[in-house]
């Protein structure tokens, strides 16, 4: 297989990206559950979206949290198009690129990842969860729900089957190219708490996706 670049890969498939979760993985039950999870006192609380994309996760919240501030991340141009045209009227700050580059800023209440993170390695996502965990405010929480491998065999499988592609295609260290790569539960509560949550567990759990719930 040819390995396609992150936001490439993203651009392509922004028009029909909320028919194929949806509809296609009806993943409704999902998306309802994050929205259950999210708890803040303050109805203007502040949240970091990480890989946002069209703001499916988004949706329940604004109807759970009307006044919430979201920073939504995404290197997918067109897909934060499809977020802005969305929610015009929302308070939400677009940050479009890498959020292995960006500067998210600090004092978020609650960082949230969908379907986002899957595609990196142990040493990528340590990265990740330790700028998320900066991000975050004392006592903030971070959700992420993702697809999970059953298996620490299938997680390494698919690990080195992307080092073998990004060898065979001449793909240097440090550039993103689309291929999941789902690691078991037990790895990511152990990146999660390596990282220093402080109380970290599976909120729900599927066939192949789980939700993490990962306080500071």
């Amino acid at each position: 297989m040819s390995l396609e670049k992150m936001d490439d890969f993203f651009d392509a498939r922004a028009d029909g990206y909320d028919d194929h979760m949806l509809i296609d993985l009806a993943l409704e039950d999902f998306y309802e559950e994050i929205a259950r999870l999210v708890e803040n006192e303050r109805e203007d609380f502040r949240l970091l979206d990480l890989g946002c994309g069209t703001g499916l996760e988004l949706k329940r919240l604004f109807e759970k949290y009307p006044a919430v501030s979201v920073t939504g991340v995404d290197l997918s141009k067109k897909m934060l198009d499809k977020l802005k045209e969305k929610y015009p009227n929302k308070k939400i700050r677009f940050l479009y690129g890498s959020y292995f580059d960006l500067s998210f800023g600090s004092g978020y209440d609650v960082a949230l990842s969908t379907y986002s993170l899957h595609h990196f390695n142990e040493e990528e996502k340590l990265f990740l969860y330790r700028k998320i965990y900066a991000s975050l405010h004392e006592n903030g929480v971070f959700i992420e729900g993702d697809y999970i491998a059953d298996s620490l065999e299938k997680q390494l499988f698919t690990l080195s089957e992307l080092d073998r592609l990004k060898q065979e295609q001449n793909i240097p260290d440090g550039e993103f190219f689309h291929y999941d790569i789902p690691f078991t539960a037990e790895t990511e509560i152990r990146l999660l708490r390596e990282t220093g949550f402080s109380d970290v567990k599976i909120a729900k759990q599927w066939d192949e996706t789980a939700i993490f719930l990962a306080k500071k």
